[in-house]
């Protein structure tokens, strides 16, 4: 489980006047094992900054993040353990891919890197990490440049589930798709979760794809959760003004 206990973040003369900006203020959320949370907020809400915080890619100026009940930031907690378990799916397909590697070597990588199966075992495993995004292998001798957005997307899903992950974080993973492709791609995450069991954050401007994707949602706003509502059943659950402000907005964009 995933947990994020009063966690903050400030960046040095990042204002307009020099001074510190806080960019996460006491934040606090969960995400237990299997499930499905979606956080919610406009651009600059700090979202994405959370999301580097539980990457380990930074360090919060105070509160705790815990996964499996050991910070993420332990010494004894080895890095390559912590990324094996948690992998994160970015809104830009480049960084996924060295551009000078055909598709098969980008899938090989990490396994090397993390499993260390044998031959034939890494080619199985090829075969039904593209079967599960939905791929053919007349994808594999191509390079990134070579395939259509959603192709690149659905490669670094592969990348991302390869490796056995229990924790994946989406960050603005599907922005970016047009319509017909990122419902494709939301789909296809949802079946991924059902066949390997792990866990999803799912970090988003976009109030439609977080309710397709999660029961739980989290609605940020200027660098703090200002609601989560469990098992929701709709937009109504929502009480707070800017919770409400998101919510109009998508019956409008309806």
């Amino acid at each position: 489980m995933l947990i994020v206990d009063r966690v903050s973040k400030s960046y040095r003369g990042t204002d307009v006047r020099g001074r510190n900006e806080s960019v996460l203020k006491s934040v606090s959320l969960q995400v237990r094992d299997g499930d499905s949370v979606s956080l919610v907020g406009e651009s600059g809400s700090g979202k994405s900054t959370l999301g580097r915080l539980i990457l380990g890619l930074e360090r919060p100026d105070s509160g705790r993040l815990t996964w499996n009940g050991q910070s993420v930031f332990a010494r004894q907690y080895r890095k390559k353990e912590l990324y094996q378990e948690i992998q994160p799916v970015f809104q830009d397909n480049s960084g996924c891919f060295n551009p000078r590697w055909k598709i098969r070597a980008s899938l090989l990588e990490p396994m090397r890197n993390y499993l260390h199966p044998g031959g034939r075992e890494m080619e199985r495993q090829v075969k039904y990490l593209l079967e599960l995004v939905g791929l053919s292998s007349s994808v594999l001798d191509k390079y990134p440049h070579e395939l259509s957005g959603g192709q690149q997307k659905r490669v670094c899903i592969a990348r991302a589930i390869s490796i056995r992950p229990r924790f994946v974080l989406l960050d603005e993973a599907v922005s970016g798709l047009d319509a017909t492709v990122m419902l494709k791609i939301l789909r296809l995450l949802k079946n991924i979760q059902k066949e390997i069991g792990c866990s999803y954050l799912f970090i988003t401007h976009d109030v439609k794809a977080a309710f397709f994707m999660s029961a739980t949602l989290a609605v940020m706003q200027g660098g703090t959760i200002v609601e989560t509502i469990e098992n929701t059943t709709g937009p109504n659950d929502f009480s707070h003004p800017h919770s409400r402000t998101l919510m109009q907005n998508l019956f409008k964009e309806n």
